[in-house]
Order: structure tokens, then C-alpha cells, then sequence
């Protein structure tokens, strides 16, 4: 199954696998993790993407929930991962690979 994450006012949309929510809960079920975090995303350099883990989300993004896993979509990200979907791959060792698929 899919979720799909909408941007404010149902612009873009970011489609989220239940791979990459189960990822982002098990992050953010994580003792040290704040209860209002979240997986962060923003644009660093040359279309490449950055994320991290954020307490809450910063000024000016795009905060999207789906089952317990909250997004923050930096603006620039927003506008770069419109109808695209974000998925991810456990290793054995429980560590997530996020990856985008347009």
C-alpha cells in the first residue's frame, strides 16, 4: 500500500511507501527522538537532496503526516519531489536507505 503526502492546499503530492513510513517511525520512535519530529528533507547543491532528522520543522516547510510518519518538506524540496515517491530499503542491520522515484 501507498500513502500519499499533500503538500498544503493539495498542490504537489509526495507519495509515501509503507516501507519508507515504517522506516520513518522506527526513526522517530527512537528514544532520543523528539515527539514532534520528524524526516526532514531539503535541497543542498546541484539537485541533490539532504535528509536528517529534525526536533520540528523549520520556517516556511511543508509539514505532511501519513500513519505516524511526519515528513518536513523544505519549500525548494517540495517543488523538486512533486509527484514523486519516496521508498526505502532495510538492511538486515535495521538501517534504512531512503531513496526518490519520480
Amino acid at each position: 500500500m501507498v500513502g500519499q503526502l499533500g503538500h498544503t492546499e493539495g498542490t504537489a503530492v509526495l507519495t509515501l511507501t509503507d516501507t519508507a513510513q515504517n522506516a520513518i517511525r522506527r526513526i522517530l520512535d527512537a528514544p532520543e527522538a523528539s515527539h514532534r519530529g520528524g524526516l526532514r528533507i531539503a535541497p543542498v547543491e546541484a539537485g541533490r537532496l539532504q535528509l536528517s532528522v529534525a526536533e520540528e520543522p523549520a520556517p516556511g516547510d511543508d509539514v505532511v503526516e501519513r500513519d505516524g510518519a511526519r515528513v518536513f518538506l523544505e519549500p525548494g524540496a517540495a517543488a523538486m519531489l512533486a509527484d514523486s515517491t519516496l521508498d526505502a530499503i532495510v538492511a538486515e542491520s535495521g538501517t534504512p536507505s531512503f531513496f526518490i522515484a519520480g
